[in-house]
This record gives C-alpha cells, sequence and structure tokens, in this order.
C-alpha cells in the first residue's frame, strides 16, 4: 500500500470516528441520567476513559482533554460519596454541554471552541478548591513539559526552574507544599538541594520532596531526605501523579 493510500485511510477512520462522536456523547449523556451507584460510576467510568483514549488516537485531543477532567472531577464524587446524588448528575451535566459542543465545533471548523479550556478550569474550581503549590526543578524542556502534562489533572500549581541554585532562591522566598527536583539538575543537583534545604531555619525545611533521577536509589548519598525516588521512566509512566495524588491527599 503506498503511503497516500495509507494517508487517505487514517483520514478516513478519523472521519468516521468524528462522525460517530455525537452519538457516542449522547450514550454518555445517558448513563449520567440513569447513574445512581458504584456500579453505574463504573460504566460510567469506562466510557470516558474509553473516549479518552480512543480520541487520542486519532488526535482529537481536545476532546481527550475534556474526558480527562471529567474522569478526575468522578473520581472525586466518588471518593466524597457523592456520586449518584442530583447534584453531582446535574454538575456532570455540564461536561456533557462541553464535550457536544466541543464536537460540534470539530465537525464544522475542525476547531476546538476557543472557550474549552476556561470552561474546563471553571468547572475543576468547583470541585477542586484548594490548590497546592508544588516546585519543580527540572533542566530538561522535555521531561519538564511531561511532569506539567502528567500533574495537569490534579488541583496544583506548578513553578518550574532549570538549576538548582534558582531553585533554592525560591524556596527560601516562597512557601512550597511540595518539591520535585532532578537529581541531574545543573549547579546544584537535587541531592545537594534538598541537603541544604534541611540544614536551614525556613519554612521550607520539611517540605515534602520527590527526587527524579536515572540512577539507582541505593547510590543517592542523601537519600532518607526524600519521601520519594522515582526513575525518569516513571514519569511518562503516571507513577508521578500517582505519587503526588497520594502525598498531597
Amino acid at each position: 500500500m503506498s503511503d497516500k493510500s495509507v494517508t487517505e485511510l487514517l483520514e478516513q477512520l478519523r472521519e468516521g470516528f468524528l462522525d460517530d462522536l455525537p452519538a457516542r456523547v449522547n450514550e454518555i449523556e445517558d448513563e449520567v441520567m440513569s447513574s445512581k451507584d458504584s456500579d453505574s460510576y463504573d460504566k460510567l467510568f469506562r466510557m470516558v476513559h474509553s473516549l479518552k483514549g480512543s480520541a487520542g488516537s486519532y488526535n482529537f485531543h481536545v476532546v481527550t482533554k475534556v474526558a480527562h477532567s471529567m474522569e478526575d472531577v468522578m473520581l472525586a464524587f466518588m471518593q466524597r460519596n457523592q456520586f449518584g446524588t442530583t447534584p453531582t448528575i446535574d454538575f456532570l451535566l455540564k461536561y456533557i454541554d462541553v464535550m457536544r459542543d466541543t464536537v460540534d465545533s470539530l465537525a464544522a471548523t475542525d476547531e476546538a471552541p476557543q472557550d474549552v479550556d476556561e470552561r474546563l478550569n471553571n468547572l475543576r474550581e468547583q470541585v477542586f478548591t484548594e490548590t497546592l503549590k508544588i516546585l519543580i526543578v527540572e533542566p530538561s524542556k522535555l521531561y519538564a513539559s511531561l511532569i506539567g502534562h502528567t500533574l495537569f489533572s490534579l488541583p496544583v500549581d506548578l513553578t518550574f526552574t532549570t538549576n538548582g541554585m534558582q531553585a533554592l532562591d525560591n524556596l527560601l522566598l516562597n512557601k512550597y507544599d511540595l518539591l520535585i527536583t532532578s537529581l541531574e539538575s545543573p549547579r546544584l543537583n537535587g541531592d545537594a538541594l534538598v541537603a541544604a534545604l534541611r540544614l536551614m531555619r525556613n519554612f521550607n525545611q520539611d517540605i515534602k520532596t520527590i527526587l527524579v533521577t536515572s540512577r539507582d536509589a541505593s547510590k543517592i548519598a542523601n537519600k532518607d531526605d526524600f519521601e520519594e525516588i522515582l526513575d525518569r521512566k516513571d514519569v511518562k509512566d503516571g507513577g508521578l501523579k500517582v505519587i503526588v495524588d497520594r502525598m498531597l491527599s
């Protein structure tokens, strides 16, 4: 099969997926309307999770973003024993409105609505009222982007720095709830940064810390200074989000 034929086939599949999206949104809406208990939650979560993954595979990343945000909100409602209540159903229907407007815009213009991020942020702020501050020390633009993408769905305010000295200045001036630092950060590596911070009389002296490295954890000099030591490959595999969610809960 020629490259042109493959491209045409992929485009046909993409168009077919877009054509099917309104029906999938309707099915999710019906499930929201009938949700009452944990069994309903499991089915609805699977439907939204499936939409998130399949939309991403066809490069409809804005649909993935909406579904991802809806997943996080549903999980929060379930953890608070609020799933299936009338206020929760009404709130989830607001996500259906965002989904439907997004699908309609993609079908008409191949572009997402300009206000989709604002609408999602407004919805999240109604559920996740507390924002926690995280300082991230990461010299690699790629990994900094991965960390930001991984933690996007959490109620956090992220500050990025590229070296340990800049991070130390930030820690001396501003209060943070969590420090995520690369071991390989220039000017002051992550190990030395946290060791220095522990010796100072400062409001961040006892801050929770995560060290990100590709080295063997047993060879890190001050490993007891860190709550968690995470292999770099686990950043993109979802391990970081699980750890941060647990540490900040």
